[in-house]
């Protein structure tokens, strides 16, 4: 890593010796929203004259370096009014901004091309979609509840794992291939209620992008994508209250100044309370089903150049019936963040991360069989990270972020000391990852620009722990054709590991690459590549989050995974930048991928490497987008043509198969339209190419017997029916309105889910008719479902 350093410093230095003699100085600051202080990230500080600028951080810095002179330069942010400043540029200057929202008179239709963001064209990313949270508002979602995640699935590439999920895959990766962060913390399972809801309150959450490929150096432990959520940081300027109620939840966010335009804090809880309907039937009376979460942030400015942020989330879910039996989950992080500016240049955050997930599961049967049940992962990180600012045209990101992991696979314990299910815990597992990275962006001239970089990670299993030793050295053996379970070593059945101890070690080096050729004004061409690793391996059955799930390292037989993916686009925007457009083509091929074999025991099973098999994996496709974000109509169409496929020497007798969340089509439309001032109606479509899944294909009984055999098709050989749905709302605001005075403002949502009730097949399942005959039965979940929330902020 130390040679990949100085081997990127001393390209930098050579890149930017040109100007090395001219003499330069910096303007470098804050851009913040003016009626609250929030960091803006992505706003951009340009100077038209010398074609040239940046964009802040995600912490709103930004440094620009230009020669002695008077300059005038424009800092816009989408939704904002652009402001204008001339400086004159003979010393190192600090200058801070605050941007106005530009509240556009609804009459209005033109939109003037340098109040648009043309970031899609000029930035180096790609396979990159970013969502205003304002935006987000607006789509009609199940049960009214605002969801940053299902709004990512109406996206070209990123699609649901089920009818009203909030799991997702992306470009034909896993549901456990998405790297989800909040506040830079790892959220293991963002699911509520079987994933019908996700963990991010939309009342917390200031901005979040999804990256679908070429992943930043920073970025790295998944296949697949990565979701980066951020908290509002609160209201620095007044204190204010906002919130919802809704049929099933309701939520409350209290937020403003510790001192003004110095530090803030924000709170958000949100529960749900469809269990107090439960008493009034006789058939839920003992049930329960409820979540809840919050959220808490505070920020505090210590000096000019420091400033300390501290956030946390936790929420809970709970399902069950009586004392009968139950499950239930909870997702807790913790970020301590130090953001420091050593010159005007230089720019370095600090954060201490935690993690936890814990899920559990308990039977009471009788006195003398019932059980508890639970497992847990905690995750503990330091990350550093640096931007180095040496020029428009040259910047450097670095740092490195250590990780310690503790799993607790299983602890089962008694309910009643009469129960005769043994109490036990499967050995604890702990692990440490290493990772280092650096990227350098770089604009050659007006039209060409790059940005390169690469990861190191080293990932170790350590102890205190122990590894199962099996006859013949592997986990599995092969018999008549099947994979099976090795038997233990007899002599030497495990290999005890002292704490802290060493006992096996991965190493993954992932370059990253992406080039941005601007053929004019309005359009480019992009092209990337990037290699992740992933270390981490969820285990499940289902894909619904109901407590069975688990996740495992990396360990002497189960080996990291790995994706490569290229891809390239063509972007281009229309009228003044007011529609954009791109198309993507990208293809992935994947090694190493953890798939259950036929058989496969994975409850409370300290053999989980004898359960999985390491596979292959492949997708690519196309994506089309069209979006319009300004204006009274904005929305947007997407469409993907994609395959994704699975392989593996001992399923589907070796051959190629498609992979369960293999759609090949995949469309959606999003629109919304502001009819009045205060009235406004959305709705959106979606239309996708069924699940594939493995089909029963014949039914017999042997001689003699009473039980029928089921045989069944080539893996995922068959197709759930088509999936499509309709989904409206319309929004009836009061809103602060020049020459209407309200003391706050306010606004009635009504909303259906799958309007026309299409019956969306969930699962199959096999059966008899009353004639004895074999039948399969589709079950859905939801069809016409309506909701009503009334919305409140004062």
């Amino acid at each position: 890593m130390k040679k990949i350093l100085l081997l990127s410093l001393v390209l930098i230095s050579w890149l930017s010796q040109t100007s090395a003699q001219e003499k330069k100085f910096s303007i470098s600051g804050e851009i913040k929203d003016a009626k609250n202080g929030e960091e803006l990230i992505g706003a951009s500080v340009a100077v038209p004259s010398l074609k040239l600028g940046v964009t802040t951080n995600a912490y709103g810095f930004y440094s620009l370096s230009l020669p002695a002179g008077t300059y005038e330069i424009e800092i816009s942010y989408l939704g904002y009014v652009t402001e204008k400043k001339s400086i004159n540029l003979n010393q190192n200057l600090k200058q801070n901004f605050e941007l106005k929202e530009d509240k556009k008179d609804l009459k209005e239709i033109l939109v003037k091309a340098d109040k648009v963001d043309k970031s899609n064209i000029e930035s180096n990313k790609m396979s990159v979609v970013k969502l205003d949270i304002k935006q987000v508002k607006k789509i009609p979602l199940l049960l009214g509840e605002v969801d940053i995640i299902k709004a990512i699935q109406l996206l070209p590439g990123v699609q649901q794992a089920g009818d009203g999920s909030t799991l997702f895959t992306v470009r034909g990766g896993n549901i456990d291939h998405n790297l989800v962060l909040l506040d830079e913390a790892v959220v293991y399972n963002p699911s509520h209620v079987l994933g019908f809801f996700s963990v991010f309150n939309g009342d917390a959450i200031k901005d979040f992008e999804i990256y679908k490929g070429g992943i930043p150096s920073q970025y790295g432990g998944r296949l697949a994508s990565v979701l980066d959520v951020r908290m509002k940081d609160g209201n620095s300027k007044n204190f204010g209250v906002s919130g919802g109620i809704g049929l099933l939840s309701s939520r409350l966010t209290v937020e403003g100044p510790i001192v003004k335009d110095k530090g803030s804090f924000m709170v958000s809880g949100r529960r749900s309370y469809f269990d107090i309907f439960f008493p009034f039937t006789e058939q839920t009376k003992d049930a329960t089903a409820y979540f809840g979460d919050i959220n808490i942030k505070g920020n505090y400015q210590l000096t000019e150049k420091d400033k300390i942020f501290i956030s946390g989330y936790a929420g809970r879910d709970k399902l069950g019936f009586g004392e009968f039996f139950g499950f239930g989950w909870g997702n807790y992080t913790g970020t301590l963040r130090w953001n420091h500016i050593f010159n005007n240049k230089l720019f370095v955050n600090t954060s201490l991360v935690y993690s936890k997930y814990d899920y559990g599961f308990d039977l009471n049967i009788s006195d003398n069989l019932n059980f508890k049940r639970s497992n847990f992962i905690n995750d503990y990180n330091l990350k550093i990270e640096g931007n180095y600012f040496i020029s428009p045209k040259s910047s450097l990101k670095f740092g490195t972020k250590q990780t310690y992991y503790k799993f607790d696979p299983g602890i089962r314990t008694k309910i009643t000391e009469e129960s005769v299910v043994p109490e036990e815990a499967l050995p604890s597992k702990r692990a440490m990852e290493q990772n280092y990275f650096i990227s350098h962006s770089y604009k050659f001239n007006s039209r060409l620009s790059t940005e390169y970089g690469a990861r190191l990670s080293v990932f170790s299993n350590i102890g205190e722990g122990r590894s199962i030793n099996y006859a013949g050295g592997s986990p599995t053996y092969i018999e008549n054709g099947f994979v099976k379970q090795a038997a233990k070593d007899a002599n030497n059945p495990y290999t005890n590991y002292a704490s802290g101890e060493v006992y096996n070690t991965n190493y993954g080096f992932e370059p990253r690459l992406a080039f941005t050729y601007l053929a004019d004004a309005s359009s480019s061409v992009k092209a990337s590549y990037n290699r992740m690793f992933q270390y981490m391996h969820l285990i499940q059955n289902v894909t619904a989050s109901t407590g069975q799930e688990f996740w495992t390292p990396t360990d002497k037989h189960i080996k990291p995974q790995m994706a490569d993916q290229v891809a390239l686009g063509y972007f281009r925007n229309f009228k003044d930048n007011v529609i954009e457009a791109s198309v993507e083509v990208y293809y992935k091929w994947m090694s190493n991928t953890v798939e259950l074999r036929d058989g496969a025991d994975i409850q409370f099973n300290e053999a989980i490497e004898a359960q999985v098999l390491a596979g292959k994996g492949r997708s690519y496709g196309a994506e089309f987008f069209l979006r319009k974000q300004t204006g009274r109509t904005t929305g947007w169409i997407s469409y993907a043509l994609s395959k994704s496929e699975r392989q593996n020497d001992y399923i589907n007798g070796g051959e190629w198969y498609d992979f369960r969340f293999d759609r090949r089509h995949y469309l959606t439309v999003v629109l919304s339209h502001d009819i009045t001032e205060r009235l406004s109606i959305s709705g959106n479509f979606i239309y996708a190419t069924g699940e594939a899944f493995t089909i029963a294909s014949q039914r017999y009984r042997l001689f003699n017997s009473e039980e029928a055999t089921i045989q069944y098709s080539n893996r995922n050989a068959a197709r759930m029916p088509a999936y499509h749905r309709a989904d409206v709302s319309i929004t009836w605001s009061r809103k602060k309105i020049p020459g209407k005075v309200y003391k706050n403002e306010s606004n009635w949502v009504a909303s259906v889910y799958n309007v026309y009730g299409r019956k969306n097949a969930y699962t199959l399942s096999y059966d008899n008719d009353n004639n004895g005959n074999p039948i399969v039965q589709k079950w859905y979940l939801f069809t016409f479902v309506p909701s009503i929330t009334y919305n409140f902020k004062f």
